[in-house]
C-alpha cells in the first residue's frame, strides 16, 4: 500500500484518536481490565494526544493517497510510546513502513516499547526483542521490548 509519513499535525488529532480507538476497540482492549481500559481510552483522547503534540511530542501519521490516516506512531524519547493502524488496514504493511520510518529517525539508538500481546508477533518479525517478562500495569497488560536501531 503507497504511504507518505508526515509529522502529525494539531488538526489531525480527531482523525488519530479515532483511528487508535477503533484499533484498540477490535484487537485491545479484551487484554486490559476495566481499570486498564480506561486509563488506555483516557490516554488516547483527543485532548491527550493534542497536549503532547503541544509539548513537542514526536509523533507522525501513515497518510493514504487518498489523504486519509492510515497509521499513527508517537515516541517519547527513545521509547515508542504509540503504533496503531487503521484496524481494517492491519497487515498490509502500513506498520512495518513506520518502523523503517523510525529507524531512520532514531538511527544508532536503542528503541524501547510496551509491546500489546496481540502485537508481540509484529514486533518480533521487526526484530525487537522482550527484555522482561509480560507485565500488567494499570490494568494494562504488555512485554516490554527494545531493538538498536
Amino acid at each position: 500500500m503507497r504511504i507518505a509519513i508526515r509529522t502529525a499535525a494539531a488538526d489531525d488529532v480527531p482523525a488519530i484518536a479515532s483511528l487508535i480507538e477503533a484499533a484498540y476497540g477490535a484487537a485491545m482492549a479484551h487484554h486490559h481490565s476495566a481499570q486498564g481500559q480506561e486509563t488506555f481510552l483516557k490516554f488516547i483522547a483527543p485532548g491527550a494526544i493534542a497536549a503532547r503534540l503541544a509539548q513537542g511530542a514526536e509523533a507522525w501519521i501513515a497518510v493514504r493517497p487518498d489523504r486519509s490516516i492510515a497509521g499513527y506512531a508517537e515516541l517519547d524519547g527513545d521509547h515508542l510510546r504509540m503504533l496503531f493502524v487503521r484496524h481494517r488496514l492491519q497487515r498490509s504493511g502500513i506498520g512495518r513502513e513506520l518502523v523503517k520510518f523510525l529507524q531512520v529517525v532514531r538511527s544508532g539508538h536503542t528503541v524501547t516499547l510496551n509491546s500489546a500481546p496481540n502485537a508481540d508477533a509484529f514486533y518480533l518479525a521487526m526484530g525487537f526483542r522482550p527484555t522482561g517478562p509480560r507485565q500488567e500495569a494499570n490494568g494494562i497488560v504488555f512485554t516490554p521490548m527494545e531493538k538498536k536501531f
